[in-house]
């Protein structure tokens, strides 16, 4: 049995063919009865698609959406778990239906309004995630995207789409497929642009990556114009800076090779970006294969250099500077760049020789510097106090934690059922030695052996036999002369900076892996990235601004909490109210949207009433 107040929703089915097939389309509509000043009439609420449910069954259905969505939930019986299930889909689609068609209408009415509500049978529904893609949209929308969007000539569907794969590359990684569960589920991205993406087709998504793909040169020139503007950029330091990801499918067309990920049986791809010295992108250019080999790696240089000499307006490219990753930083590249008239400032391998230690300089608090020139490059000697401290704790960690496993295998020579062979004790202290790395060498370790079993461990610790004092000492290899001690070191300050964002990049905005196995489309994939990348150092510029050095992960996770929700309150004398409004934003979270200039509310309340 079910007590409610009318029930007045039935389903009908509808049967099309189009002209010249004779095939039969089947759908169906959530159908109401009206009154009319003509009599009864008929009006469709909503279309459900083509529904997997015996027609015996549609009116229990709609009886039970009705219920749901009047408020009506008092049951003596409970509704089959099939009829439950998509009746309180159905539900859900209709009540947000019903929200987006409600206008805002903001009046001072809204704060005096007063209805008597059953407590009892209040609820919430549909809670979607809002404080992180309420950043990145605003940032889209100051650095101008949608305006480019619409003079390039995408329509407003493929500009929301645009939005939601480099917003969502920003905030939720991840595959296409991914990306298209999460804008369902999970996000109310498409709240913000005023769209709904529960009916994201297969191939939306990679049609509107190939379409940004396609106008590659025209956004990323708007976008370094944009950013110069909004930001006063000086641009004078150009950086290069390469680095390789690899292909999760077959991609027919790519080479393998050996990647930093060590993912050596997949296709790689090289992405080689042009940024400024505040970490702004001008330019990027994607090449198959990898970086490692030195004639590879100046190609890769050389075609990033050509293209951007021929920017409009141009970029100064008198003196280019490329940073490479620690991988391929070898000495046969640095020769290479030299020969060819590329500037470098890069964290070197190697030790200058006869180093002394009493020319140092503090130019800074917890920072002393000493210059060693040593034919046409500077090796800047640098000791951190900071890094000191980090290289002891580690150091320490990591000696406390081979000694207990050194302990353990001792105690265990007095005990049954543990290792006491010798041969494989020397092989089992050998692996602790390769976890342990950074102490090993301070490890003086003496096994006894008698009749091919070990009878006794013992160590010794000795600090002086580390491969490298950890004294947080670092050394800079640059060929730029011209510049001070002081300037190579802010360089290198300001290049972790921008390393920390690149590197934010190429794991927490998707860059590695690419997730395709169709080769035309790892390059919209990964620009997608690069375009996300944008969002991320326009909030980074103004959360440092204000004086947050937070991550984007850790931006991320404040405002994850930051939702959207539905509230559903049954009324005293019958009908329902649903709410549509936001959380309340917490201090940490106000305190972002502050830094990012931006309201603390992304959404008006809306109402609707039943």
């Amino acid at each position: 049995m079910v007590c409610y107040l009318h029930l007045i929703m039935f389903i009908r089915k509808i049967q099309k063919k189009n002209t010249g097939s004779d095939k039969v389309f089947i759908s169906h509509r959530l159908v109401k009865s009206i009154r009319t000043p003509i009599g009864p009439r008929q009006a469709v609420v909503m279309n459900l698609g083509k529904i997997d449910l015996p027609g015996e069954k549609w009116k229990e259905l709609a009886n039970r959406i009705e219920e749901i969505v009047y408020g009506q939930e008092i049951r003596l019986i409970e509704a089959p778990p099939e009829i439950e299930a998509l009746a309180q889909h159905y539900a859900k689609l209709l009540i947000k239906k019903q929200l987006a068609e409600k206008k805002d209408t903001p009046s001072v009415k809204e704060d005096q309004d007063f209805e008597s509500i059953n407590i009892n049978a209040v609820s919430s529904s549909e809670n979607k995630r809002i404080g992180p893609e309420y950043a990145g949209l605003e940032a889209m929308k100051s650095l101008g995207f949608f305006d480019l969007f619409q003079q390039l000539g995408f329509t407003q569907s493929q500009s929301n789409l645009a939005a939601l794969l480099i917003v969502g590359r920003y905030v939720h990684p991840g595959s296409e497929r991914e990306l298209r569960r999460y804008a369902k589920e999970q996000s109310a991205l498409d709240e913000l642009l005023g769209t709904d993406f529960s009916h994201i087709g297969n191939k939306a998504l990679s049609r509107t990556s190939d379409l940004l793909f396609e106008h590659k040169d025209q956004i990323e020139r708007f976008l370094r114009i944009q950013s110069k503007e909004i930001f006063s950029l000086k641009e004078t330091m150009i950086l290069y800076d390469l680095t390789n990801t690899y292909v999760t499918g077959v991609a027919p067309g790519y080479k393998r090779g050996r990647s930093e990920q060590k993912r050596n049986d997949c296709p790689l791809v090289t992405p080689g970006l042009v940024l400024d010295e505040n970490g702004f992108i001008k330019g990027s250019h994607i090449f198959e294969g990898n970086v490692s080999e030195p004639s590879t790696l100046l190609s890769m240089v050389e075609a990033i250099h050509e293209q951007t000499k021929k920017e409009s307006p141009p970029i100064p490219v008198s003196r280019p500077t490329v940073v490479m990753d620690a991988g391929i930083t070898s000495k046969d590249n640095i020769e290479m760049l030299k020969t060819n008239g590329f500037s470098y400032i890069v964290v070197s391998r190697t030790k200058p020789k006869n180093i002394t230690y009493n020319g140092f300089i503090e130019i800074k608090e917890g920072i002393q510097t000493q210059s060693i020139r040593q034919g046409d490059e500077i090796f800047l000697h640098c000791i951190s106090e900071g890094k000191t401290k980090k290289e002891k704790s580690m150091v320490v960690k990591a000696r406390d934690r081979m000694e207990q496993e050194l302990k353990k295998l001792h105690q265990g020579l007095s005990k049954k059922g543990c290792l006491k062979s010798y041969p494989k004790m020397l092989e089992r202290i050998g692996r602790i030695r390769g976890r342990y790395s950074r102490v090993s060498k301070g490890f003086t370790i003496s096994v006894k052996e008698h009749k091919g079993r070990a009878t006794e461990i013992s160590w010794q610790f000795d600090d002086f036999k580390l491969g490298k004092p950890y004294d947080g000492s670092y050394f800079l290899q640059t060929d730029r002369a011209d510049l001070s001690s002081e300037k190579i070191w802010s360089t290198y300050v300001m290049l972790t900076s921008v390393e920390d964002a690149f590197r934010c990049l190429k794991s927490e905005l998707g860059l590695r892996p690419i997730h395709h196995s169709k080769s035309n489309r790892a390059g919209g994939y990964l620009f997608i990235s690069v375009l996300a990348y944008h969002l991320l150092n326009y909030n980074r510029w103004y959360m440092q601004k204000a004086g947050l050095n937070h991550r984007r992960q850790t931006i991320s996770s404040r405002l994850e909490t930051h939702e959207v929700l539905t509230t559903n309150l049954p009324k005293e004398g019958g009908g329902i109210i649903h709410l549509r409004y936001c959380t309340i934003p917490t201090l940490t979270q106000k305190e972002i949207y502050n830094a990012l200039k931006i309201s603390s509310i992304p959404l008006r309340h809306k109402k609707t009433e039943l």
